[in-house]
């Protein structure tokens, strides 16, 4: 299910930076698997579990950003990404569980119009 999540967001990717190619859309290496070694220095260089795939550093709609967690299927949150969601809701910033391409771009267009938090109020 791992690659139909790394296609979703190759596609995304690609289409934002066409839709908005001074913008900041970023990808955390939090994923994926590691040897102890590499994993123990990963998280020495700050690596959060539970932190999100995607991150917009872009203020909007009364939030200081976007994130943007991709699910393929019916793939669920971890808990330590819902605690995540939480606290990063609780700081002031967006947070959305993308599903497809189609969600990814009207949540992106709705965030960037300010409108996004209208939209997503009882998601």
């Amino acid at each position: 299910m791992k690659h139909l999540e790394d296609s979703l967001q190759k596609n995304c990717l690609k289409w934002f930076r066409l839709a908005y190619p001074r913008e900041l859309l970023v990808h955390c290496p939090n994923g994926g698997f590691r040897d102890a070694r590499e994993a123990a220095k990963f998280k020495e260089m700050g690596v959060r579990a539970g932190f999100p795939d995607l991150f917009l550093y872009h203020a909007a709609g009364g939030f200081h950003g976007l994130a943007l967690e991709l699910k393929a299927g019916k793939n669920k949150q971890s808990p330590l990404q819902v605690e995540m969601q939480g606290t990063l809701e609780a700081r002031g910033y967006g947070y959305v569980v993308i599903r497809s391409f189609d969600e990814f771009r009207a949540a992106i267009v709705a965030y960037m119009a300010g409108d996004w938090a209208k939209k997503n109020a009882n998601a």
